[in-house]
């Protein structure tokens, strides 16, 4: 591996702003319709870090092809960040109640993850929130392919 694989480019820096971005405001919609007493103490950060961070690394890997496939590539990225986001909820929720001792072994707490993830995956099932993602993730795709071929 070159070390300029590992070089930040303009494609990278856009994909990752742009998705920080629509991290923010999924994260600020979700947050109106969460539950009352609700803990939101991380929810904001978590989806600003973990989409910059994707955004980073996956998409400023897949520029250089045509406007087509990177907001393909752009969907792509805004999905693994929406399932990587909503697994870190779920996985700190069944760390949570099995502190609690809710689960009555391991297997159990396992197989809670995906339901938790599943029940976090109905809150984003708001036309607002999916709009917000299907907009950010064609915005991030098409803008990182025009920082790659505008400045590298």
């Amino acid at each position: 591996m070159t070390t300029t694989a590992k070089m930040p480019t303009a494609a990278k820096l856009v994909a990752g702003f742009i998705f920080a971005v629509t991290g923010f405001f999924v994260a600020e919609i979700v947050h109106a319709t969460l539950p009352e007493g609700q803990p939101v103490k991380w929810l904001l950060p978590v989806s600003i870090l973990i989409p910059m961070t994707i955004g980073w690394r996956l998409m400023g890997k897949l520029v250089g092809k045509n406007y087509g496939a990177s907001m393909n590539n752009g969907l792509y990225g805004v999905v693994v960040s929406t399932v990587s986001v909503t697994f870190i909820f779920a996985v700190a929720l069944m760390i949570k109640k099995s502190r609690r001792l809710q689960y009555d072994g391991p297997m159990e707490a396992l197989v809670d993850v995906f339901a938790l993830m599943l029940e976090y995956g109905l809150l984003l099932l708001n036309p607002l929130v999916l709009a917000t993602l299907v907009g950010g993730g064609f915005i991030g795709g098409l803008a990182s392919e025009w920082a790659h071929r505008k400045f590298e």
